[in-house]
């Protein structure tokens, strides 16, 4: 009797213990604060790839300004 009574506690505990770490484990997944930096983790990727975009940009803007700069462009006058 007591090996059932005993077995039966085990096997009560041990299923509520599961639940409850289940349970608690659930509650920080898809908390607020978690979701929260999830969104700001994605935010400075996206951030940090647009100042990539923009530095390439630059970098060609000042190329196409180098070579404008090198041309020669004859006066109005020459042009006629």
């Amino acid at each position: 009797m007591e090996y059932f009574l005993g077995l039966g506690t085990g096997l009560v505990l041990g299923v509520g213990g599961t639940l409850a770490v289940a349970k608690f484990r659930n509650l920080f997944k898809n908390s607020e604060v978690k979701k929260l930096r999830d969104e700001v983790r994605h935010l400075k990727r996206r951030l940090d790839e647009k100042d990539r975009h923009v530095s390439r940009m630059l970098t060609e803007t000042e190329k196409l300004v180098q070579g404008l700069s090198q041309l020669r462009i004859p006066p109005p006058s020459q042009l006629q």
